[in-house]
């Protein structure tokens, strides 16, 4: 599982940063989390596989955070693309991308299906699910959770106590089965243990909420927005300093942040200032770059 930041930038780009948009690369499967304006070419630019991508989930509707659906479907469909495009996002999702599907003339050789999404549901996908929780940005929006399945795997030392590292028994273990070895009946639990699947957290635009550090709770890699640093986050309602961002990661327990949605504010060298603001409270602390790959290993049984 691959995890890129495609565009940083918050509300307005920059000459080295696009606006927000962010890309799951799991088992194959093209997953994004916003389309902000500039990501197409980005996916292009870094060889991201752009006419892979299967869903799209909006965080919410300011422009920064979807002005690239239009480009991005219409370039779809100029490549040919057949396979149906998935897009979920909160109430209104579903008129807002019908408005954008009538703006200009193009045809579209492939189907669209659209669903508005509430907290609660749950996308379910090739061993994966996605869960969307509101977070306070003055409108309605959404942060993201994606969550790989567990994953059931044997006790290598075990096995090889009880002479079965090599024995077609082992799947009937772990299909949770007990299984009669040298006359005696091995358990499943004895052998094999359930390794919980990895979990990626995207906060969309917010201010700094319970709801978010509740649905962050142990997540492997945090991407959360970083607008600007402690001192001026007043004059931004609905937004997160680096401070803040760094306080979700700890009182989370996150593994490591990524700071994203940066203000303009912050560019040629001053980004350093909201990284050592973050890391004063949350060590483990990374600013995001377009382009930039992010990868999380499977766990392992402990």
């Amino acid at each position: 599982m691959d995890i890129w930041t495609v565009g940083t930038s918050s509300a307005v780009p920059t000459a080295d940063r696009a606006l927000a948009s962010n890309l799951i690369n799991y088992k194959g499967e093209r997953i994004l989390f916003d389309c902000g304006e500039g990501t197409q070419r980005n996916l292009m630019k870094h060889k991201m596989g752009l006419m892979k991508i299967d869903k799209v989930f909006i965080s919410h509707w300011h422009a920064d955070h979807f002005s690239g659906l239009l480009g991005l479907i219409q370039t779809l469909e100029m490549e040919g693309r057949e396979k149906p495009l998935y897009i979920y996002g909160p109430p209104r999702t579903e008129e807002f991308t019908d408005r954008i599907l009538d703006t200009g003339y193009f045809n579209r050789s492939y189907d669209i299906f659209v669903e508005d999404l509430v907290e609660g549901d749950v996308i379910a996908g090739e061993g994966y699910t996605v869960k969307p929780f509101e977070v306070e940005h003055g409108i309605n929006a959404f942060g993201f959770t994606f969550r790989e399945e567990e994953t059931v795997k044997a006790n290598k030392e075990k096995m090889k106590e009880l002479g079965l590292e090599a024995s077609p028994k082992i799947g009937e273990l772990k299909n949770g089965e007990s299984v009669e070895h040298d006359g005696e009946t091995i358990k499943p639990e004895e052998v094999v243990e359930k390794v919980p699947g990895r979990k990626i957290v995207y906060s969309g635009d917010t201010a700094k909420c319970e709801n978010m550090i509740d649905n962050a709770e142990n997540a492997d890699l945090l991407i959360h927005e970083a607008t600007c640093l402690h001192e001026m986050i007043e004059d931004r309602k609905g937004h997160t300093s680096a401070k803040q961002a760094a306080e979700i990661a700890e009182e989370a327990d996150v593994e490591k942040l990524i700071m994203t949605h940066l203000s303009r504010r912050f560019r040629n060298g001053k980004e350093s200032e909201l990284l050592e603001e973050s890391r004063e409270v949350f060590e483990n602390s990374e600013l995001a770059e377009d382009g930039k790959k992010f990868e999380v290993k499977p766990h392992r049984p402990e």
